[in-house]
């Protein structure tokens, strides 16, 4: 079966993928892909060597990043400790840093207040133990101290009897709300599509119903979204189809240009230990599916995204 020459959801070292840039270039070139993008979780560090490496192997890589944003409350009957994720393409690094650095400090500054709060309640955790090169990571590192130290067995328990609960749920607000998020992301000359529509996460991922997604698809493109993530390797036939088709349909809808229809297979390949795999049966066969390409019967025929993204990336006269 052929494959399709363009994957825009890859990650890495970087954030939470388990190769380097280099050992995922050589996946993807061996592959068959041709346009790519590192998409890394808040972070844009692995964009030069994969643009170098591309160069040397004739491919294109277009600069990538994964931004971290939560729900306003009740956005989609979702609160703000619920994220959603979303893709930037072609934007200016310099820039990028820039706001990821200010994201950054109001993280860590919420997520201080939230170990404050802990200790005080009672909670004996150690600040050491959380940090990480002087700065506290995510909500997820306060969950394995509190794992750590006995108040929950896993991180689904400690975020629903803990870290979700109404007195410290309030300090899960450390991200860009979705709005904001595509605003970054345009704000640096990019361009923004909504990664997996269907699952968003909050200790654990969960899949939206469909009446969410479409409301979910109504907002972000109020928000000026540029294009879904329609082709997701973990999506059926019938997810992928709706979402081709709702992207198929903006035009009429909102007026202006159609949303772009963008393609992901979002590989990790996060290190883990094969006791673990054979503890979570449901993720080893995910992981088992995970790609560096899509079939290409499973996708339209649609080279917009690629046109939009050379126009994108034209105008900020770098990759």
């Amino acid at each position: 079966m052929a494959k399709s020459k363009v994957n825009l959801h890859i990650h890495t070292v970087h954030s939470d993928g388990g190769k380097t840039v280099a050992e995922v270039v050589e996946g993807l070139r061996q592959a068959g892909v041709q346009y790519f993008s590192i998409a890394d979780h808040d972070s844009v560090e692995g964009n030069i060597e994969a643009a170098k490496l591309a160069k040397k192997y004739g491919m294109t890589h277009y600069n990538g990043i994964e931004l971290s944003c939560c729900f306003v409350p009740y956005e989609v009957g979702l609160d703000y400790s619920w994220v959603c994720h979303v893709l930037g393409f072609c934007f200016n690094l310099d820039r990028m840093r820039e706001k990821l650095a200010e994201i950054e400090e109001e993280k860590d500054f919420r997520l201080r207040e939230l170990i404050d709060v802990l200790i005080s309640d009672g909670y004996k955790i150690e600040l050491k133990n959380i940090e990480k090169d002087g700065r506290i990571p995510a909500r997820t590192n306060v969950a394995k101290e509190l794992i750590a130290k006995g108040y929950a067995v896993n991180a689904n328990e400690c975020f629903e009897k803990i870290l979700n609960t109404d007195k410290y749920v309030k300090f899960a607000k450390d991200k860009p709300s979705l709005c904001d998020g595509i605003k970054i992301i345009h704000e640096c000359g990019g361009m923004a599509v909504l990664a997996h529509p269907f699952g968003v996460a909050r200790g654990g991922k969960k899949d939206l119903a469909q009446e969410q997604v479409e409301k979910f698809l109504y907002n972000a493109r109020c928000y000026g979204v540029d294009g879904i993530e329609s082709y997701y390797h973990k999506y059926s036939t019938e997810q992928i189809r709706f979402l081709e088709q709702y992207a198929n349909n903006t035009k009429q809808m909102f007026g202006g240009e159609k949303l772009c229809k963008s393609i992901g297979t979002d590989y990790h390949m996060t290190p883990v230990s094969e006791e673990w795999l054979n503890a979570n049966p449901k993720y080893k066969k995910l992981r088992e599916q995970e790609s560096f390409c899509f079939d290409v019967e499973e996708i339209e025929i649609n080279e917009s995204i690629i046109n939009r993204l050379e126009e994108s990336a034209k105008k900020n006269c770098r990759r």
